[in-house]
């Protein structure tokens, strides 16, 4: 099993300790943003989204780069997890937004060097890699289950502030738990990987296609899913428990499915898994723009399309990338993402406050999204074949049999 080792063990419960800490926190930003700190306009709360987004799109290259150069991945971690720690502890005691703003783009400095790390180390001589990531994700999904519960449980209750430190605790926790258990991977020499810079590595076969579906599909998920709140609770009628029961459910089936859909990655290849995911992400991003009841928009969130998804991105990078790059070409999908992550929230700011006046219709912006996310998906997989177990992506120096560059996409 792709978790019977102590390196790899104890990765995974770093970062379920740690996503819970993010889940506490992530669901609720815009809503705290506008119910507590009185940031009303829809530019206001997209910044509060966008802005940390936009730093770790920046900063998760250089730690990448940092991380092959050291070929050490664990205190990368470790920075990563601190970042997280200290924005939650002042998050809870900022007072208005542009302190908010502060807090999190300095956090995100640091914050940024965690994620890619742990996937890079997860992928280091490895041949089960979408096995490892798949239960990497459903370590991350076990922590969100419960993050996403609770705060949207006990949210009313005690509030964001003593929840941000919540959130610090497991954070610190996952620093502790990196610290003591977490062991470097040596990994090899490769030579002539051919990426000694990051815009090599997008220029490797197939990668520039994944980063630009990636980032298209999450500035169409995070167009809508920085409002999430808003919408299930301003505009639907519902109550912050139901947020939290949204983001839960898909995580809690998740923690059961995604170690087999590593698997079916390792069999079937990432790029089939990502048209499924691309494909179920813009139908429903078309039934979520015209539900009316906050209990069905609940469970339409809730549906676990984001496990295939992560899955199939991240073995992708993996099976791209050699073993000496493999913290940038991680790095540099988590910074795609990241973009989606600001330019995404700014998008759907723009559309709420100047064309539609309200939240729900910025689904169809994400439908759109999504669907060019599925085109190009669709061209990787007629040009690059399906990139399964059986046809040798398991090695280090890719060299998919029907296409040679894609440095002019």
């Amino acid at each position: 099993m792709a978790f019977m080792n102590r390196s790899i063990a104890s990765v995974y419960i770093a970062y379920a300790l740690q996503s819970t800490a993010m889940a506490i926190s992530w669901q609720f930003v815009t809503y705290f943003v506008r119910h507590d700190l009185n940031a009303t306009s829809f530019l206001e709360l997209s910044l509060a989204s966008a802005l940390p987004a936009f730093i770790i799109m920046v900063m998760s290259p250089i730690w990448g780069s940092l991380s092959d150069r050291m070929k050490k991945r664990r205190i990368f971690m470790i920075i990563g997890f601190i970042g997280y720690a200290s924005t939650f502890i002042f998050y809870a005691f900022v007072t208005d937004i542009i302190q908010y703003l502060t807090v999190a783009g300095l956090g995100a400095m640091f914050s940024s060097a965690a994620l890619p790390m742990g996937q890079a180390h997860l992928t280091t001589n490895a041949n089960n890699k979408g096995e490892r990531l798949g239960y990497f994700v459903a370590a991350q999904s076990a922590g969100w289950f419960f993050g996403a519960l609770a705060s949207g449980v006990l949210y009313d209750y005690i509030g964001m502030r003593i929840l941000f430190i919540v959130a610090a605790a497991l954070s610190l926790g996952a620093i502790a738990s990196s610290a003591i258990l977490i062991k470097d991977i040596p990994f090899n020499e490769v030579v002539d990987s051919g990426a000694s810079r990051l815009i090599d590595i997008l220029k490797k076969p197939g990668m520039s296609r994944l980063t630009a579906a990636v980032a298209l599909s999450q500035i169409g998920m995070n167009a809508i899913g920085a409002f999430l709140a808003i919408m299930i609770v301003d505009e639907l009628g519902g109550n912050t428990a139901f947020v939290g029961l949204s983001n839960s459910g898909a995580t809690f089936i998740a923690v059961i499915i995604t170690g087999y859909i590593g698997k079916i990655v390792d069999r079937r290849g990432p790029i089939k898994v990502l048209i499924v995911a691309y494909l179920s992400y813009t139908i429903f991003a078309c039934l979520f723009g015209l539900v009316r009841d906050p209990v069905i928009a609940t469970i339409m969130w809730a549906l676990p399309i984001y496990p295939l998804s992560s899955t199939a991105t991240a073995a992708l990078a993996a099976f791209i990338s050699g073993e000496d790059e493999r913290g940038r070409a991680m790095s540099l999908v988590y910074g795609v993402q990241n973009a989606g992550g600001w330019i995404g929230p700014i998008i759907g700011g723009i559309f709420a406050e100047f064309v539609f006046l309200t939240v729900q219709p910025i689904s169809f912006i994400n439908a759109t999204f999504n669907l060019v996310a599925l085109l190009l998906v669709i061209s990787l997989l007629r040009t690059m074949g399906s990139l399964n177990g059986h046809t040798g992506i398991a090695t280090d120096n890719l060299s998919p049999p029907l296409e040679t560059s894609d440095g002019d996409f």
